[in-house]
């Protein structure tokens, strides 16, 4: 490749993160949690990640994923040097631990007892781009160890 020129390129593991943040930063603003009541004091019945009583516990799950997506977005498609890693972690490490614990942290609140709240479609559809982060990642680092 030619002085100056990028590869623009984006390797399947890296679009599997970049599409898996996005899912989950959208359906973050939906319903998390549903209330068969009022119980949050809003019309809808539910509270998103962004709401009372979930933030910041919900919100990380959000955070990590669009970390993962902006490093690989800025990187990338944008040609930013963000280093090799962070604290002698490189970017690989980096995003299979924020993919694992987004994760991990989806299921754990997907499993949990809700106190006669329901599954929200956000929560549905977070544990699914967070999911797809985690897949996205062990993807990279198969691309990049071959």
């Amino acid at each position: 490749m030619p002085e100056g020129q990028t590869n623009l390129k984006l390797t399947p593991g890296e679009i599997v993160i970049a599409a898996g943040a996005l899912v989950t930063l959208i359906f973050s603003f939906f319903d998390f949690f549903s209330a068969p009541s009022n119980s949050f004091g809003n019309r809808s019945g539910g509270v998103s990640a962004w709401g009372d009583g979930l933030l910041p516990v919900a919100t990380i799950i959000v955070l990590f994923c669009v970390v993962m997506g902006l490093q690989v977005v800025l990187t990338k498609l944008l040609n930013v040097d963000l280093g090799e890693g962070i604290a002698g972690f490189s970017w690989v490490h980096v995003h299979l631990a924020l993919g694992f614990f987004a994760t991990l942290e989806s299921l754990a609140f997907l499993l949990v007892k809700k106190g006669g709240l329901g599954i929200g479609i956000g929560l549905i559809f977070m544990l699914i781009g967070s999911a797809a982060c985690l897949t996205g990642a062990i993807l990279v680092s198969k691309e990049r160890a071959a």
